[in-house]
């Protein structure tokens, strides 16, 4: 696979991070369309966010990343519930509404997934995504993640429940369609 419309990103590890760029980490994860489609979509204050960042310090379990574009914070990603004795994990990651439409998405999938894959002892990579976001969905699938399951009234917005898709791909499955 090439790199989408040749988009080069750059990942730095949070824990190691300035105090401006976790603040502009904070800033676009509250951006409203990145809030709409995690399951926590409340704006998140400077001290929860503080909290988090120095919790990834001391947690084996999670790793999250910067996402850097043309020398900016464009967005995250991240690893969660690590098992290294099962070799998966989850991960997730948000963009910018001001990059979006430019293949960021598509290049951050592409790229990550190699870093996972070549980097961490992880042959099974997870995610869920709220079934209202079918485009990213449809994006996890284009890059060969298989559908696992749902999750039926997994998260409540404005009083509606609504479903989580399971999706996973394998170390191999993303190797053979490099």
């Amino acid at each position: 696979m090439n790199k989408p419309d040749g988009v080069v990103l750059h990942f730095r590890n949070v824990t190691e991070l300035s105090e401006a760029d976790l603040s502009k980490i904070l800033s676009i994860r509250n951006e409203s369309p990145v809030r709409n489609n995690m399951y926590t979509s409340h704006q998140i204050g400077v001290d929860e966010h503080k909290s988090w960042a120095d919790g990834l310090r001391s947690s084996p379990d999670r790793k999250f990343f910067s996402v850097e574009h043309e020398g900016s914070i464009v967005g995250a990603a991240g690893l969660s519930a690590i098992n290294l004795a099962h070799k998966r994990a989850d991960w997730a990651f948000y963009i910018s509404q001001a990059v979006q439409g430019r293949g960021i998405g598509s290049a951050l999938e592409q790229q990550f997934l190699d870093l996972v894959f070549s980097t961490f002892d992880i042959e099974k990579l997870n995610c869920e995504v709220i079934e209202f976001n079918e485009k990213v969905i449809a994006m996890h699938e284009r890059f060969g993640f298989r559908r696992e399951g749902f999750r039926r009234d997994h998260v409540i917005r404005d009083g509606r429940k609504y479903g989580a898709v399971l999706l996973g791909i394998t170390k191999a499955e993303w190797e053979s369609r490099k």
